[in-house]
């Protein structure tokens, strides 16, 4: 199996502020959707008008390129502060979860406030002792990892029919930040890894069913968009 890229050098390393831009825009493009400024502000509490100024910044700072035709790109640079600081992110997930028992719900907050306190020293310990994982907790691949791709392009949740026996892939970067749906999936277990069987889908009312080893859960077709589930089992 392909090796984990190595952390990225801390001379990369840019303001907190400017970190999560680029990781946002980074999983955002990742996920094939295009960056629209009004949505990238929402998404991180802040004004258009101060995003709009933060990626001029970063335009002249060399780390992104914005194209009217294409819209918004990571420039090398940029892409790799960002996959950087993903990883980095997605180390401190799994230490938290893995190591310490932390909620599996919450983690997403808190490793958030530490990802930018983490020294490369410590970031390539981590690596190591946790086993050189190559997804987080809630199932979000590592930037370069062997599965990256098949897992970005898995299907939705709520694409599947009723009747339908899946597999937990991953929940995205955006369902994280639901907490009725990160609460709702650890209360029925259903996780990554876990299966489970679409029990009704009621398209009129915009909610399914879904059977999880330790219980049965409604969930908005809105919140199942950001659940990535496998194709059909047998």
């Amino acid at each position: 199996m392909q090796d984990q890229p190595a952390p990225s050098p801390s001379s990369l390393r840019r303001s907190p502020a400017a970190g999560e831009y680029l990781v946002r825009i980074y999983i955002k493009l990742r996920e094939r959707k295009r960056i629209v400024g009004a949505r990238l502000a929402e998404s991180m509490g802040v004004s258009p008008p101060a995003v709009t100024q933060a990626l001029r910044r970063m335009t002249r700072d060399g780390l992104l390129d914005q194209e009217s035709d294409v819209g918004v790109r990571l420039t090398e640079k940029g892409r790799a502060l960002a996959e950087g600081t993903l990883r980095r992110h997605y180390l401190l997930e799994r230490m938290l979860v893995d190591q310490l028992g932390y909620s599996w719900a919450t983690v997403d907050e808190e490793a958030h406030r530490m990802e930018h306190s983490l020294s490369p020293q410590l970031e390539e310990f981590l690596y190591e002792r946790l086993g050189r994982p190559a997804t987080c907790p809630h199932g979000n691949p590592f930037p370069g990892s062997p599965a990256e791709a098949a897992l970005i392009q898995s299907r939705t949740l709520a694409s599947a029919s009723r009747g339908e026996k899946v597999t937990m892939l991953r929940v995205t970067e955006d369902g994280e930040e639901q907490p009725v749906l990160m609460h709702r999936l650890l209360e029925c277990g259903f996780l990554p890894g876990v299966r489970g069987t679409v029990v009704t889908t009621n398209k009129n009312a915009g909610t399914m069913r879904l059977r999880a080893p330790k219980g049965t859960v409604e969930l908005p077709m809105a919140l199942a968009e950001y659940v990535r589930v496998s194709e059909p089992l047998a």
